[in-house]
């Protein structure tokens, strides 16, 4: 055959060989590939979305974005959005090249401490491949970043860094897919995939699954339940990892919807359960979902709420049924319906928060009398009445966690009580003691107005539900994060607060749970936050003949439980106004000045509430009409000059002891009969008292306690006996009274005060003291005082200088500080409302003006506020607006701030 032939033949062949090969490689790349089945099988979180820039703009349009707009990621990632579209050359912006393609991001755990995304993006087109390519060429031209292209296992990696701050991402193309992420090892994790042929999604269990479809739905959202122990791991410390261990193993994966509204993200969907030995769901399979009833009885201050819904609560400790543990099997097989655990707001980081167990009983009664069984002796301090319920205390070690199994560890001694069909359960009787009067005062979920929204939007009914009202839970927060996290979950604190109700909810669904997640952010009004700046206010006024002379005291008109503020002005006239209808509900005159506080209390026949208040030598007790109540008032002396009156009700039976003191340091005692208890006709102490008598329960014990401002403490019995180590001589003079921190012994009970001379002082029931502590006092002139909120959590200490007055919080922290022009005395309150909601008023004794400031120490209006008398303020958590009320000449004034988001 003729060489040419031969050549010819050869040409052909070869030509035919890359027109295969080219034409393989281009069929091999028009090759449709899922983009999950990229995504690494350790993937915590996959979001899928089919159209990134129409939720975007929907976001835009909604409360969230103010607040999502100034999230360091969201900040980053708006640069690098304005970077990409000016290396474009304008011919394509990045929100058209994202237009209805869809899009995945992953997140995946990178060792202990870090975490880092992937992002997944189709480009099928000529003109999208040409968008690529001229980003990239253009951002190598820039200078500013250093670009090295690399082969890996038969691909090519291109990692670009930023010459300067050492920011970095890397990518390679699939299939005409691009794959970027800011960590090689990422990368190089998919293409090891690939290569080892094992293109399967994380999410193959939702293969027919794709909410995409459906109006108004985002993302896809797809959750790992396996590895989100691991990213949680990173922020929270390390005595908490076994317990989001054991919550994380009743999924193993939910594929979930992603919604938006003007101030609520949510996702729903269905989860597939753990089914491995150990886990969650082998304890409580079977078990249908139960209705969310806890509510009831949930107290407004609840930070973080676990709730289980369950036929048998036995079923979640570790090993039941064994031997030894027979009766304890029995105890919690009486269990069964709702479980909930409810840890309280913390008023700081160092102290353990208060928590309480709430487990239903079908049969109280009968789990009662098993309960007692574990400690049938009823010795002091075992057992206390507070009203209606029965405290019991028993020392068994960590008795929850036996029933209920290791989630809730924590109790060293447990007390109980019963709650309708709950049993409650505390390792803190005042927490316990607390809670009662709350549910009775209905400050309770149920009827909070600003928790409506989450309790409907939220699941009716689950099997497993968590809540969390972030702004209560904060302090919770810091103490649960590991310390490398603190620093970060501080510096985003304005963020994350914003997004002020969280729940999670999982509810038995044939073999899968029904999931709902739920993010609420707090409602934005333009108007409101125009209003907060610029220091409008809402003024009205109530007008009297004559001028008043009492501080306005917040009380409720008894015939519809309205709200209202008492006064007296100087003719000695007493008047009950209803601050809502600008009515006067009734009057009452007196001989004599209102002294101290007009308290309000159910008393009397039909049990409604009554007026206590004390005048010079006398106390009474007037009902709704402005009229005595039969046998009163109580007349103590001819000579005396009281200076307040305080009750006290030991076990909250409304059997009342009605205390009095006056200017000489004399304490009388009575009871509603108007009979001078035994020891105390009167308790005659060494000098006045520097705030009204307080009295605390310890290990069933009544303590009355006294502070008299030359220094002196002393702590007496029922009947008027000093406990030993009383009196205390604390050595200098003092014008506060106590924050007490009451615990299950005198030598665990601790009490706080600061002198005037500005030295802290803890001391307990054994009169011993535990600590001092002296403040800085820049000048010879400078006065201390100890300032508690109404409720007695906390407390702020107020230094007064000459024209200067700052405020501290319990650590010594400085909260406030500020210059006044005049010297005149100042007097501080101080209002906590849950979260940040604390307001601060400084009032000028001499101008007589109150000013009003928030807990960034910002002042609340433009002008204070003119008042003659310390002022009393109100809080409406769902406007976010403080009322306060003041008594200036002859008004009282209502006054509406509006407070900052």
């Amino acid at each position: 055959m003729p060489k040419k032939t031969i050549y010819w033949l050869c040409g052909v062949v070869v030509l035919l060989a890359l027109g295969f090969y080219g034409f393989s490689k281009w069929t091999e790349a028009r090759e449709k590939v899922s983009l999950w089945t990229l995504v690494p099988d350790n993937a915590v979180f996959v979001a899928e979305t089919n159209n990134a820039p129409r939720f975007l703009d929907h976001l835009r349009e909604t409360d969230m974005w103010a607040t999502v707009s100034q999230m360091p990621y969201v900040l980053r990632l708006d640069d690098q959005i304005t970077l990409i579209d000016s290396l474009s050359n304008g011919r394509t912006p990045l929100r058209s090249f994202l237009t209805n393609k869809n899009v995945l991001m992953s997140m995946h755990v990178m060792g202990r401490t870090e975490y880092e995304m992937i992002y997944y993006v189709p480009v099928s087109t000529v003109a999208q491949h040409r968008y690529i390519r001229t980003l990239v060429e253009n951002l190598g031209k820039t200078g500013l970043y250093h670009q090295e292209v690399r082969d890996y296992q038969g691909f090519q990696i291109t990692d670009i860094t930023h010459r300067d701050n050492n920011d970095n991402f890397s990518f390679f193309s699939f299939h005409n897919n691009l794959v970027i992420s800011p960590s090689p090892v990422l990368v190089e994790e998919i293409i090891r995939k690939i290569n080892r042929g094992q293109l399967e999604s994380p999410a193959k269990d939702y293969k027919n699954t794709n909410y995409l479809s459906q109006p108004e739905v985002y993302a896809n959202v797809f959750i790992n339940y396996q590895h989100l122990p691991d990213l949680l791991g990173i922020f929270l410390k390390k005595d908490l990892h076994d317990d989001v261990n054991l919550l994380s193993s009743l999924c193993r994966n939910s594929m979930l919807e992603l919604k938006l509204e003007k101030n609520r993200l949510f996702l729903n969907g269905f989860s597939y359960p753990e089914t491995l030995e150990g886990s969650l769901y082998s304890r409580i399979k079977g078990h249908p979902a139960k209705s969310f009833n806890l509510r009831e009885v949930l107290p407004v201050r609840a930070a973080v709420v676990l709730h289980m819904g369950l036929n048998q609560m036995g079923s979640l400790r570790k090993q039941p049924g064994q031997p030894e543990a027979t009766y304890l099997d029995s105890l919690s097989g009486s269990f069964a319906g709702e479980l909930g655990l409810c840890y309280l707001e913390a008023y700081d980081t160092k102290t353990s928060p208060e928590k309480i167990l709430f487990a239903q009983t079908s049969n109280p009664g009968l789990t009662q009398m098993l309960l007692n069984r574990l400690q049938p002796g009823r010795t002091a301090g075992t057992e206390e009445k507070h009203g209606k319920n029965i405290i019991r205390l028993l020392t068994t070690r960590e008795l929850p966690q036996q029933l209920f199994g290791e989630v809730f560890k924590g109790f060293e001694q447990t007390y109980y009580t019963t709650l309708g069909n709950y049993i409650l359960f505390t390792d803190d009787v005042a927490t316990i003691r607390t809670l009662l009067s709350d549910v009775e005062a209905g400050k309770v979920w149920s009827k909070s107005e600003a928790l409506e929204p989450l309790l409907t939007q939220s699941q009716q009914e689950d099997n497993i539900g968590l809540f969390i009202n972030t702004t209560h839970a904060w302090n919770l927060l810091l103490r649960a994060m590991s310390p490398q996290q603190q620093a970060s979950l501080i510096r985003n604190a304005s963020v994350i607060k914003k997004f002020n109700y969280l729940s999670v909810q999982f509810s038995a669904a044939k073999d899968q749970y029904y999931t709902s997640y739920l993010f609420r952010h707090q409602e934005e009004s333009s108007v409101r936050a125009v209003i907060a700046n610029e220091g409008i206010r809402q003024e009205r006024t109530f007008d009297f003949n004559s001028r008043l002379i009492s501080t306005p005291f917040l009380t409720q008109f008894p015939v519809d439980n309205s709200q209202e503020v008492v006064v007296q002005d100087s003719a000695l006239v007493l008047h009950g106004i209803g601050t809502e209808q600008g009515r006067r509900n009734w009057t009452d005159t007196l001989s004599s000045r209102v002294m101290g506080p007009v308290l309000q209390l159910p008393y009397g026949r039909d049990k409604r509430q009554k007026y206590f208040f004390a005048t010079a030598n006398n106390i009474h007790c007037i009902d709704k009409n402005g009229k005595e109540e039969e046998n009163f008032p109580f007349t103590l002396g001819d000579s005396l000059r009281l200076q307040r009156l305080t009750v006290f009700d030991y076990d909250k039976t409304g059997a009342y002891r009605l205390v009095a003191d006056d200017n000489l340091g004399n304490i009388f005692m009575l009871d509603m009969q108007g009979n001078v208890q035994p020891g105390w006709g009167p308790m005659r102490l060494d000098g006045r008292l520097a705030a009204p008598p307080q009295h605390v329960k310890v290990n069933g014990r009544n303590v009355i306690i006294a502070v008299l401002e030359n220094g002196f403490i002393y702590a007496f019995s029922e009947q008027g006996e000093p406990y030993p180590g009383f009196p205390l001589n604390l050595g200098a003079n003092l014008k506060s009274g106590l924050f007490p921190q009451v615990g299950i012994s005198f030598r665990r009970s601790l009490f706080t005060t600061v002198t005037q001379s500005g030295e802290v002082v803890s001391f307990d029931l054994t009169g011993e003291i535990t600590q001092r502590k002296q403040l800085l006092r820049p000048d010879r002139r400078s006065t201390f005082k100890l300032v508690p909120e109404a409720t007695g959590k906390s407390f702020i200490i107020a230094r007064s200088d000459p024209g200067r007055v700052a405020l501290f919080a319990q650590d010594s922290k400085l909260l406030l500080d500020r210059r006044f022009v005049t010297s005149s005395a100042k007097e501080v309150q101080y209002f906590h409302f849950g979260g940040d909601r604390k307001l601060y008023v400084i009032w000028e004794t001499g101008p007589r003006k109150a000013y009003l400031f928030d807990v960034q120490a910002q002042p609340l209006g433009q002008q204070p506020i003119n008042t003659s008398y310390p002022v009393s303020v109100q809080y409406n958590e769902v406007e976010n607006q403080y009322t306060v009320y003041s008594s200036f000449n002859k008004l009282l004034q209502k006054t509406v701030v509006q407070g900052r988001n």
